[in-house]
């Protein structure tokens, strides 16, 4: 008899599926609590997805781009809410490899999940061995489940200048504020982290840096990485829209129609125009992402290629929103119900829309570029 081998799934696969199946099944938890259900805050600590940008040496998983998008995209499928702590949680691993090795080996642990606050809302006082670390910050999606958050708070650098710096804390040092009360992504937990603490100096990291690991995934623009895992989330929203309308539409008669909405005109273009701006933003994503990882793995990520990336993330966000809400508002009445879907969308796709990653700054950081070839540290 002739054995047959089977071929093992691919690594995280199974742990990824069963997080989306928990998602998907505990979604409307989320939306009526502000947080997402236990079962799947434990799938997400239990997957790869927080690991996936880890380094290597800390244990990390160090996943292409491209295959890190591609998750957290599939994730927001099930549970945009879940979608989107995956894209805080996935990217935030590769702030390790700013830190000097051993000292992120030390912070990261065996199962690191890291989440944090790029508003510099608080105050870094320095004395001898670090700086006393105090201050409220809002929007830290995925709060309940990280065991580092990254605060950004200014110091003065050697020259005098302030400059914004992350400090990575424990969990077991930070409060929460179970705040988080926004029009959409509802159960993602963003709550507001409260420190009072010493840190290090050395616990601390400039994004803007070059990494201490050279590494394909440490090659690519770290913000690029951080605006794709969002602009994943949205385009996972705009095309969990397409379907909903499909379905909507198949069954819904306007009043003083003759036949459903799906036979209707104004319908009939409305999805298309739809379609087609998704379609076409997602084609530049693609595009630009492929680019960008290339070049990651050759070599460094020219400047060209950083801010087309930038400018793909914003252009999707900005594109999921009018998808939503031209479908929305195509469904007329029939919409506003929120067994239909399209409502949630709506709300979700706009409050993806205003992460500061996709946009005004981000746009006007590619603009800048574009117009006066100023290449900015954060693109």
């Amino acid at each position: 008899m002739t054995a047959v081998q089977e071929h093992p799934a691919p690594t995280g696969e199974q742990g990824l599926e069963k997080l989306c199946q928990t998602a998907a099944a505990q979604r409307e938890h989320g939306e009526r609590n502000g947080t997402l259900h236990a079962q799947v805050w434990r799938a997400l600590e239990e997957s790869v997805l927080p690991r996936v940008a880890v380094p290597a040496r800390c244990a990390g998983l160090e996943w292409p781009v491209p295959r890190i998008l591609d998750a957290v995209r599939r994730v927001a499928a099930a549970d945009p809410a879940a979608g989107w702590v995956a894209a805080i949680h996935a990217p935030a691993g590769a702030f390790l490899s700013r830190l000097d090795p051993a000292i992120a080996l030390g912070l990261a642990g065996p199962r690191p999940v890291i989440a944090g606050s790029s508003l510099p809302a608080g105050s870094a006082e320095q004395h001898e061995t670090g700086v006393r670390l105090t201050g409220r910050w809002p929007l830290v999606t995925g709060a309940p489940a990280m065991t580092l958050a990254a605060l950004a708070a200014p110091l003065h650098g050697p020259d005098g200048a302030w400059a914004t710096r992350w400090w990575l804390v424990p969990r077991r040092l930070l409060n929460l504020e179970e705040d988080w009360d926004a029009l959409g992504l509802r159960g993602s937990a963003s709550f507001t982290v409260v420190c009072d603490t010493d840190v290090p100096l050395a616990h601390s990291i400039c994004l803007t840096d070059p990494p201490r690991l050279d590494a394909p995934l440490f090659r690519y623009p770290l913000y690029g990485l951080m605006a794709g895992c969002i602009a994943a989330v949205a385009q996972a929203t705009a095309e969990r829209a397409l379907a909903a309308f499909t379905t909507l539409a198949v069954t819904t008669r306007p009043r003083h129609a003759v036949g459903p909405l799906a036979e209707q005109a104004a319908a009939q273009a409305a999805f298309a125009r739809a379609d087609g701006q998704l379609r076409a933003a997602a084609a530049l994503l693609d595009s630009a992402t492929a680019a960008a990882w290339s070049s990651a793995q050759a070599g460094e990520v020219p400047a060209a290629e950083r801010v087309l990336l930038r400018s793909a993330c914003c252009q999707m966000a900005e594109a999921a929103e009018h998808v939503c809400r031209e479908l929305f508002d195509a469904a007329s009445t029939a919409a506003i119900h929120r067994h239909r879907g399209l409502e949630g969308c709506w709300r979700d796709a706009v409050t993806i829309s205003r992460h500061a990653l996709v946009a005004t700054r981000g746009r006007q950081l590619v603009g800048a570029y574009e117009l006066t070839t100023t290449l900015a540290k954060d693109l």
